[in-house]
């Protein structure tokens, strides 16, 4: 009994320690949880989790001052040997910068729990509560102009009932007035903050050019180019990026959602001092229903192709717009380009009428048998998370793990509060699984 209450007297200090900020008083007491033998709670074991993170950093750091010692030596000896421009290969790629890749790591709180699965408590803060605001303000102003038409409510009501779709596992028709805004204040940012991830994966795998050429398809207000914006300005704080040219194009049957995600980027890119060079090409068309649209778009020129939040449950309709995929691979991306998939963790299961599982080799078998359907093979894939684990938390346990370790979105949760009737702030999370491909 005594032990027991000791135990809780020390996991108690750990957690009030944890709430104060006294990360060595925390410390301390988690050492000494340790010592003990007991089991520890899933935040004692979060937060030795970070630790061992932080210590694997520095030791990292150490690593690559070393390296880049070793490295300088040798620019200067093939600099004194006279070595053609070219000699090193390929220089059309980002060089991954190792302060980049760490800072983006502390800030966003990422620990590589197996090869496969990234979890994820943290954010850029001053990249994202600034764009956040500029999120707020915009979609303000519309409801603002709205709210003067006597259907108003009306008009708000049925885009809510169709996002609400979203919950139940169903897509949404997205065709009502107001669905993009809806959309904007119940989704778009832990959508956004998840493409942020995804561009930095390829980034830190040497694979971002600096010439590039993006086909977005099922585009949406154009959630992929927000991603790369954000993870470029991250990046630009920490080091100095060559200049980068990205041709986005925006393929969505949904002219509305195209129109404003157009609107919020004019307005977001005209307060910044150095905005990025992403030029647009909208193309309003259902490729499923009008392959003759496939005609417009240009051949072997994408150096990405990115399909996020795009998988249908139903088997024929998956294999027929699967087909259809393939020969947009097949037409329209580099030889040597990219296909990158972001799917819900929930949604890929329930494809092959299977629940999210902790098995690797299940999880695995499944991604291979979609990407081969798909006329694609694996390059590499994470499953991004707010937890620990691939089943995540539910309930009530999920809601206190939010409000405690990930970060909110305040701006947009008092629109939420006021149009939506959500009674509890927004939190950025992740589910997804990010999957990058190339053409078999």
């Amino acid at each position: 009994m005594i032990n027991l209450l000791e135990k809780w007297y020390v996991s108690h200090q750990f957690s009030k320690a944890m709430k104060r900020g006294n990360s060595q008083q925390a410390t301390k007491l988690l050492k000494k949880i340790i010592k003990s033998g007991n089991q520890l709670s899933w935040q004692e074991d979060l937060y030795r989790n970070y630790l061992n993170l932080n210590l694997s950093l520095k030791q990292q750091e150490n690593s690559l001052q070393k390296l880049n010692k070793q490295l300088k030596n040798f620019n200067k000896q093939s600099n004194d040997l006279n070595l053609p421009s070219d000699f090193f290969g390929d220089e059309s790629n980002f060089i991954p910068d190792a302060k980049v890749i760490q800072h983006i790591i502390q800030d966003f709180k990422i620990i590589e729990h197996d090869s496969a699965l990234l979890q994820c408590t943290g954010i850029d803060k001053t990249v994202f509560n600034q764009f956040e605001a500029h999120l707020a303000d915009f979609v303000q102003e519309e409801f603002n102009q709205y709210s003067k038409r006597p259907n108003f409510n009306t008009l708000l009501y049925q885009a809510v009932e169709d996002i609400n779709r979203l919950k139940h596992g169903e897509d949404p028709s997205y065709y009502f007035e107001l669905s993009p805004h809806v959309y904007l204040i119940r989704y778009f940012l832990e959508n956004v903050y998840c493409a942020y991830l995804a561009w930095f994966l390829i980034y830190q795998s040497g694979l971002l050019p600096t010439h590039l050429n993006i086909l977005d398809i099922a585009a949406g207000p154009s959630t992929i180019a927000y991603g790369l914006d954000l993870f470029l300005e991250s990046a630009q704080k920490l080091s100095h990026l060559p200049s980068m040219q990205a041709s986005y194009y925006s393929l969505e049957k949904q002219d509305k959602f195209q129109y404003r995600g157009l609107q919020l980027w004019r307005r977001y890119i005209e307060q910044k001092h150095n905005p990025s060079n992403v030029y647009f090409r909208f193309d309003t068309q259902d490729l499923f229903n009008d392959p003759s649209s496939f005609k417009k778009i240009p051949d072997q020129f994408f150096d990405f192709i990115f399909i996020s939040h795009c998988l249908f449950y139903d088997l024929k309709s998956r294999q027929h717009f699967n087909q259809l995929f393939n020969n947009i691979f097949l037409n329209n991306l580099k030889p040597n380009g990219f296909v990158l998939l972001i799917i819900q963790d929930k949604k890929l299961f329930k494809a092959y009428n299977l629940k999210p599982t902790e098995n690797y080799n299940q999880e695995k078998e499944i991604i291979d048998d979609l990407l081969k359907s798909m006329g694609l093979k694996l390059f590499w894939y994470k499953y991004l998370t707010s937890t620990d684990r691939r089943t995540g938390m539910k309930g009530r346990e999920f809601g206190k793990f939010a409000s405690d370790y990930l970060p909110s979105q305040t701006r947009i949760s008092q629109l939420t509060k006021k149009y939506l009737g959500i009674k509890y702030d927004l939190n950025y999370t992740l589910d997804d699984y990010v999957i990058l491909a190339q053409k078999l």
